[in-house]
């Protein structure tokens, strides 16, 4: 019998994203009996996992259809995922790159490769997926309770925010009710993420999707000198606005737009008469904003200890 595009993931994705991910996991100073309740296998296979080779496993991987950059990004997220121990993100993550590289057919030689009796015509995989932003943003949401962030969250606390396809209003943006706050030292949302939850970071993505429509995501963080060096250090392109004493979402979203261009990582509003300078960082989705987040509070973390 023909194995379904699902069976593919399950037989041929997943056991090699194990191997990879264990492996990653071990380096970071994990148990194995950990790591084995983490993936959902025995501690002997988290044995064998850790002795198998990498490059094999980039090889397996490269060719089901996936480019290095890709796989190392799969890895690094996940790993991010389950070091939180959130293993319910993991799955939702996994499930939603494994859908969404169906759906743009990157695995279909492979499969036809590995099955002569899938029709050469084949594209079925093209109309499995469909995003579902809630999930996406609770996967961001679990990388984001990393203590590399924490010293990045300003005094008026962050947020993020998530843009349906084509928005018409604020209740198109999800962001968190009640922002982003620290709790035990580590950023923390006071409540479940909810549609229409911010006005302001809603504001400036309903304006920004006008001139970059992929780009559906904004998250705001404090800024410094050291802010600024971790941003030129990085490569980030940053725009820059105000001062301005004008702190309405209205004028504040204006200032946005105008800076705003095909490219940008980061616009800092320079603040105002008691509006406090704020870095917003933009990307496609959360998980894009979030990994660019913590490679800020990486950079963060190295010019405050030198």
């Amino acid at each position: 019998m023909v194995k379904t595009p699902l069976e593919l993931i399950t037989d041929s994705l997943l056991p090699t994203i194990k191997v990879l991910i264990a492996k990653k996991l071990r380096e970071l100073g994990m148990s194995q009996n950990r790591i084995a309740s983490l993936l959902g296998v025995t501690q002997p296979a988290v044995k064998q996992y850790l002795d198998e080779n990498d490059k094999e496993q980039y090889e397996k991987l490269k060719e089901m259809g996936l480019q290095e950059e890709e796989i190392n990004n799969i890895i690094e997220d996940l790993v991010e995922l389950l070091n939180n121990g959130d293993v319910k993100s993991a799955m939702y993550y996994i499930t939603d790159v494994g859908l969404k590289y169906l759906s743009e057919l990157r695995f279909c030689k492979f499969h036809k490769e590995k099955d002569k009796y899938i029709p050469s015509d084949c594209d079925i995989c093209r109309y499995i997926y469909r995003q579902n932003e809630e999930e996406r943003m609770e996967i961001a949401l679990s990388m984001l309770q990393n203590e590399l962030i924490t010293p990045l969250i300003p005094e008026v606390l962050s947020n993020i925010a998530f843009a349906r396809k084509n928005p018409k209003g604020i209740n198109d943006i999800l962001a968190v009710e009640g922002r982003i706050t620290k709790v035990k030292g580590l950023p923390t949302p006071v409540s479940n993420p909810s549609w229409g939850a911010s006005k302001h970071l809603a504001t400036i993505l309903l304006k920004v999707v006008h001139k970059d429509a992929s780009i559906r995501s904004v998250m705001n963080i404090k800024y410094d000198e050291k802010i600024d060096k971790a941003l030129k250090l990085l490569g980030f392109k940053t725009a820059y606005v105000g001062p301005s004493d004008d702190n309405d979402d209205e004028s504040i979203s204006n200032l946005i737009f105008s800076a705003f261009s095909e490219g940008i990582d980061c616009i800092v509003h320079l603040g105002g008469k008691g509006l406090e300078p704020i870095t917003y960082i933009f990307g496609k989705d959360p998980v894009e904003v979030v990994k660019k987040v913590i490679e800020i509070g990486k950079k963060y973390r190295e010019l405050t200890e030198n």
